[in-house]
C-alpha cells in the first residue's frame, strides 16, 4: 500500500462527498473540491480547499493529482467531466485511482429480480440513461488508455439529514405502494467506507453495485419507522393511481433487487449497516 501523501480532486462536491471528506485523514490526504458556489468557495474547511470549476483545469495540469472522485450528474452527453478535462486526465500519470459515482439505476427494470454486475443494463429513466453514457465513457477510458477508474453504482443513499424518519416527521413523505416492488439503498457511511477501501486497495474489477443486503417495498420502512417512533403512518396511495408523467420518471418504474456481494467480497469489508433497520438506529 502506497503511503505517501496523495492529492484528491473531488469534482462535483455533494452529499457523499462532503461524508467522505470528513471521514478521510488528513494527514494522509490533500483534498481540493471544485463549486460553483461561492459559499463554499469561501468556506473555511481544515479539511479540504475549495476551488472555482473554471481553475479545474489548472489544477490537473500540474500533474500532482493522484486521486479523483466524480460525483458531477451527468447530462445527456454523458459524463461533464470527461466533457470538459479527457485530453488533460489521460495524459497524467500520477492518477492512481478514479472514482465516478453512478446509481443502479443504469439496469433499468429487471420485475424484481436480482441484478449483479454483469446483468443487462437497460434504463428507462432519463437519469439512467445519462449514467449509462457516462458509465460507456468512463469503460473506453479504461480500454483505450487503461485508466484506474472504478465506477460505483449506488443504491438509494440515506445518512444523517436525508433519510425517510425526518420526512415522515415534516409530512413529506408519499407513501406509495406497488405490489412486489423492491428497492435497495445504502447508507452514507458505509459508501465512504467503501471508496477509502477502494482508493487504498487496487482490485481487478472496474464496477461495483453498492447497496445494503435488505432490498424491500418503500412502505415497509415507512411503517416500521413509524411503529418505532409513535408515529402516524401516512395514507397509503397507490402506484397506478399517481399521474403517467410521475409513474414514467419514478424509482417505481423499474423494479430490481442489487446484489451486493462482489464489492463485499473485493474490498473484505462488512456493512455497518446491513439493512436499514440498522442505518435507522444510527439516526
Amino acid at each position: 500500500m502506497n503511503t505517501r501523501m496523495k492529492k484528491l480532486l473531488i469534482y462535483g462536491y455533494g452529499y457523499t462527498a462532503s461524508h467522505l471528506v470528513e471521514f478521510l485523514d488528513p494527514k494522509n490526504y490533500l483534498i481540493i473540491g471544485s463549486s460553483r458556489e461561492e459559499k463554499k468557495i469561501n468556506s473555511i474547511n481544515k479539511n479540504i480547499k475549495f476551488i472555482n470549476d473554471n481553475l479545474v483545469s489548472n489544477y490537473l495540469l500540474e500533474d500532482d493529482i493522484t486521486h479523483i472522485l466524480v460525483s458531477v450528474p451527468p447530462n445527456e452527453l454523458g459524463d461533464i467531466f470527461i466533457q470538459n478535462y479527457k485530453e488533460i486526465i489521460i495524459k497524467n500519470k500520477n492518477i492512481e485511482w478514479i472514482g465516478y459515482l453512478s446509481a443502479t439505476n443504469v439496469y433499468g427494470d429487471h420485475m424484481g429480480k436480482q441484478v449483479n454486475e454483469l446483468s443487462e443494463t437497460k434504463p428507462t429513466t432519463k437519469k439512467g440513461i445519462n449514467r449509462l453514457i457516462a458509465e460507456t465513457q468512463w469503460l473506453e477510458l479504461i480500454s483505450k488508455y487503461n485508466m484506474p477508474i472504478k465506477i460505483f453504482r449506488l443504491a438509494g443513499i440515506y445518512g444523517p439529514n436525508r433519510n425517510i424518519k425526518e420526512r415522515i416527521t415534516k409530512n413529506l413523505v408519499k407513501n406509495i405502494y406497488k405490489e412486489g416492488q423492491f428497492f435497495s439503498r445504502i447508507h452514507v457511511r458505509d459508501i465512504v467506507n467503501i471508496l477509502n477501501l477502494s482508493m487504498c486497495n487496487l482490485t481487478k474489477n472496474n464496477i461495483y453495485n453498492v447497496a445494503d443486503d435488505f432490498p424491500c417495498n418503500l412502505n415497509v420502512i415507512i411503517e416500521y419507522l413509524c411503529k418505532q417512533n409513535n408515529l402516524i403512518i401516512p395514507k397509503q396511495i397507490k402506484f397506478d393511481d399517481l399521474n403517467l408523467d410521475y409513474k414514467k420518471e419514478s424509482f417505481f418504474s423499474e423494479n430490481k433487487r442489487v446484489d451486493n456481494s462482489l464489492v463485499k467480497t473485493d474490498l473484505s469489508i462488512k456493512l455497518s449497516f446491513p439493512t436499514f433497520k440498522e442505518g435507522y438506529k444510527d439516526l
